[in-house]
């Protein structure tokens, strides 16, 4: 430790003392508090100890591997609850039941021009933006 890391009396904190707290904290906001200095100061203190400050990054939990509910082969979607063959036969099957009832089919005719009604317009909205920014 060089002389200026030294306890002076007129220093809020003794920095041997601040390392210490920090090492068995791994916190710069309380050990800061604990001794009335700011983090910062904590951190200046710390690094000068040449101990690193920078949070250590956790491993992310593996996810579950997802099956198909239909074949149990692996699905690639974390939401997905079929395989790729298996999805487009529940859609085939949920279109042709749509289908097969008129208010059903008028219904869902109804929200896709409405959907398609609301891209258009964020499509009209992005180039009237990007034509102005250029």
């Amino acid at each position: 430790m060089t002389d200026h890391d030294k306890y002076v009396p007129g220093r809020k904190a003794d920095p041997e003392k601040v390392i210490e707290r920090y090492q068995e904290l791994h916190n710069l906001e309380k050990t800061g508090r604990e001794f009335g200095i700011t983090r910062e100061r904590v951190r200046q203190i710390v690094n000068r100890a040449g101990i690193d400050t920078s949070r250590i990054i956790k491993p992310k939990p593996e996810k579950e591997e997802r099956f198909c509910k239909e074949c149990g082969a692996p699905v690639n979607s974390s939401h997905a609850l079929y395989c790729e063959t298996h999805r487009k036969e529940k859609h085939k099957r949920r279109y042709r039941a749509i289908k097969a009832d008129p208010e059903k089919y008028a219904h869902w005719r109804e929200l896709l021009k409405k959907y398609d009604k609301r891209r258009k317009e964020r499509e009209r909205e992005r180039t009237r933006d990007e034509s102005m920014t250029a």
